[in-house]
């Protein structure tokens, strides 16, 4: 039974005519009052009706809502298949070797331990110190392949080790092997070492495709916080994201931003696959930009994750010819005010988003005048508005339109003569 509580009232005349039909009464008798009886009767039966249905009602759903429950509890079991053992040094030195396991996988962050830090790791394995737990995720689709989700460097540090890579220092307990490789330790010592173990928890590839990267999540937000690239990196996989990451492996970029692979501070924290990104975002919606400029890069990685190979293509050449026009006509000194050597964000967003709305067309008049492009575009500096646009405060939505719009008459300038 459903009731609409919240229907129009039926008039008092209404339900007495009907209840007097209903318990077989004359008008005249429902005249005088002779229905008042039957009518409360009736009444109370249909209160006591009511609230029966609404008892049945609420208890429904109540066992709806458990059910819904119990059914996502079960399927979150059912998402996550793992497999937990130890394995022992020497075997996972080979598999690291071997590429089965993957230390490098898209999502994984770009932060390289220090030889320091990797030989206090063996130290710990010598000496019995427990080391927290490496998580694995098999791959979906090839059989004996694994990706690491957490453990990266404590993988690199023993497959260093064992590989004769790593030369040990700074040890505090076992200060008699600081400067020895694997292989100049004793014998017994590096079987010893060998056959020590490393608990491993594996998600199966019947496991959910995104619970991997839920767990990376989990487990690096524990601890050392993530950027907001290095998040965007996980949350956002995709078709886009490939790209961002293709087109940040471009060396001007690297060259003008510092990003020197793999050791630099800039490229552990993916700073070239975000200005890749701000340019691929700022160039579309520039006019509109809100202002918040993180929020309209996650934005512009919700929006286009999962963009078709077309639109693939058109980013990629509207990147590249931005990229290429701006080594061409400022090299080295792309991005940066005229005698310095640091290359400003907003620089960056002036040249290479006015390079990208100018025709393809008009790029070949602005290489060919770009001295001139080159002595107007510096000349911009002498205006206080400009210099504060590419230098201060540069994520306000003005400033943004301020830098673009100056670089861009610069170019009609040259583009006209």
């Amino acid at each position: 039974m459903s009731v609409d509580l919240r229907a129009r009232p039926v008039p008092l005349e209404s339900q007495r005519a009907a209840l007097a039909a209903k318990l077989n009464l004359t008008a005249q008798d429902a005249q005088e009052g002779r229905w008042a009886v039957a009518f409360h009767h009736d009444r109370r039966m249909l209160l006591r009706h009511l609230f029966r249905e609404i008892v049945v009602e609420t208890n429904m759903l109540k066992a709806a809502e458990e059910e819904s429950l119990q059914d996502a509890y079960q399927r979150a079991q059912r998402a996550a298949v793992i497999e937990i053992a130890d394995q022992g040094l020497i075997s996972l030195t080979q598999l690291v070797d071997s590429g089965a396991i993957d230390v490098a996988p898209r999502f994984q962050r770009r932060d390289r331990w220090t030889a320091d830090r990797q030989s206090l790791l063996i130290e710990s394995f010598l000496v019995n110190i427990p080391v927290p737990p490496v998580y694995l995720a098999e791959d979906a689709d090839r059989l004996g392949l694994y990706a690491v989700i957490d453990g990266k460097q404590r993988l690199t540090a023993v497959s260093a080790f064992f590989g004769d890579r790593l030369v040990l220092r700074g040890l505090v307990r076992l200060p008699q092997l600081n400067g020895l490789r694997f292989s100049d330790m004793p014998e017994g010592m590096r079987n010893s070492l060998g056959m020590k173990n490393l608990r491993v928890t594996t998600l199966l590839r019947q496991s959910n495709e995104d619970l991997k990267h839920e767990v990376f999540l989990r487990l690096n937000t524990g601890g050392e916080v993530l950027n907001a690239q290095e998040i965007r990196n996980v949350a956002y996989r995709g078709p886009l994201n490939d790209l961002v990451y293709e087109l940040a492996e471009n060396k001007f970029l690297r060259n003008q931003f510092k990003v020197h692979p793999p050791t630099s501070p800039n490229y552990r924290k993916m700073v070239d696959a975000e200005f890749v990104l701000r340019f691929l975002a700022l160039s579309t919606m520039w006019q509109k930009f809100s202002g918040d400029i993180r929020t309209e890069l996650d934005q512009f990685m919700l929006t286009h994750r999962y963009v078709d190979s077309r639109e693939i293509k058109d980013f990629r050449s509207r990147y590249l010819k931005a990229i290429e026009s701006a080594e061409a006509i400022w090299g080295d000194d792309a991005f940066k005010r005229q005698q310095r050597d640091q290359a400003l964000a907003g620089l960056f967003d002036a040249q290479m988003i006015a390079l990208a709305e100018t025709p393809s067309k008009d790029h070949q008049k602005l290489l060919d005048g770009r001295a001139e492009v080159v002595h107007e575009a510096s000349r911009l500096f002498e205006r206080r508005e400009y210099d504060e646009a590419v230098r201060q405060a540069t994520n306000t939505p003005a400033r943004l339109r301020y830098r673009v719009e100056a670089m861009q008459a610069v170019f009609k300038t040259v583009i006209n003569r």
